[in-house]
């Protein structure tokens, strides 16, 4: 079974750029900016991370901010801080080469049972099972799964990637569920395992696994605050990301809202009205030219709003009259 699994891998894998070679780094940014992110996002990041640091020994010298800046829309910045960290320890502590070591791996920041797996299996062809939401999705239907058994799929997942080449079989098996074990409209016929499927045979593939119960959505209201002169804009540090100010409550003071925009984080659903106005001045802002910070998905949105040229040309009409 796994050999049909391997054969229609290699038949048609998608040309991921960290598959060429397998250099234990390479793998290690695209696991690391592949938790809780979609492949599509992550592809151009992952590029313009490694034109910056093509090496950890770069990684671990380079600043806080300076890593931020990279990722900078990609959400989950922990991420960056914990793989930075790791890289500092890698480098004073194994002189820069990886870990191929289970318990060395799981003692860096960030690294937990999935990422040391998965760095073991494909960076070192070493026999670590690793389970994702694919390979939970694929291996649940494959045995016919409708409860959730956690040590089940982990127990599946270590016999299968013992029983042909690791780093193959791991990455045939998230293959397969990223492709065609999808978790609506599987594309059963397409799929090497449909003989043996439990699931597809009793025709409950969409079933598998149950639905997580999700948590209700939060709806958040903020307001933001634009002060700009021809120094930059008024801007607060927020853990090594800047945002422009904002509020649950509009401040006092002379403000001209002159748009909104939306953004969601987990089940949050965030709703930010945008003004321009002064502030009073305060050790929490900092004046700063926004082009060269990190700064978070939403300080874009709000970004958007300030620069969008309709805005700006009707701002000029305005100032003419």
């Amino acid at each position: 079974m796994i050999q049909a699994l391997v054969d229609w891998f290699e038949a048609g894998h998608r040309p991921l750029p960290w598959r060429d070679g397998y250099a234990p780094y390479h793998i290690w940014v695209s696991e690391v900016m592949l938790q809780q992110t979609q492949l599509d996002t992550v592809l151009p990041y992952y590029h313009r991370f490694l034109e910056r640091f093509p090496t950890i020994d770069e990684l671990a010298g380079s600043g806080e901010e300076d890593v931020l800046r990279l990722w900078s829309g990609l959400g989950y910045y922990n991420r960056a801080r914990n793989f930075r960290a790791a890289a500092g320890i890698v480098v004073s502590r194994y002189d820069g080469r990886i870990p191929s070591c289970y318990d060395e791996l799981m003692e860096l920041p960030g690294i937990g049972r999935y990422m040391a797996g998965a760095i073991l299996s494909i960076a070192f062809n070493k026999p670590y099972p690793i389970v994702d939401g694919n390979v939970r999705r694929v291996l649940s239907r494959l045995y016919g799964w409708e409860e959730e058994w956690p040590k089940a799929v982990w127990d599946a997942a270590r016999e299968f990637v013992r029983s042909g080449e690791p780093r193959i079989v791991n990455q045939a098996l998230m293959e397969l569920g990223a492709t065609v074990c999808s978790p609506k409209a599987p594309q059963c016929l397409h799929c090497p395992w449909k003989s043996e499927c439990v699931a597809f045979r009793l025709g409950i593939e969409e079933d598998i696994p149950a639905p997580r119960k999700r948590p209700k959505t939060v709806r958040v209201q903020l307001s933001a605050v634009i002060d700009q002169n021809r120094r930059g804009f008024l801007m607060q540090d927020s853990e090594g990301m800047w945002d422009f100010p904002t509020f649950s409550a509009l401040p006092s003071g002379s403000f001209e809202k002159i748009g909104s925009c939306r953004h969601s984080i987990t089940h949050h659903r965030i709703e930010v009205d945008i003004y321009e106005g002064k502030l009073d001045r305060s050790t929490a802002y900092h004046r700063k030219a926004f082009d060269s910070l990190p700064v978070t998905s939403l300080t874009r949105k709000i970004q958007a709003v300030v620069e969008d040229p309709r805005r700006r040309d009707a701002k000029t009409q305005r100032r003419k009259k």
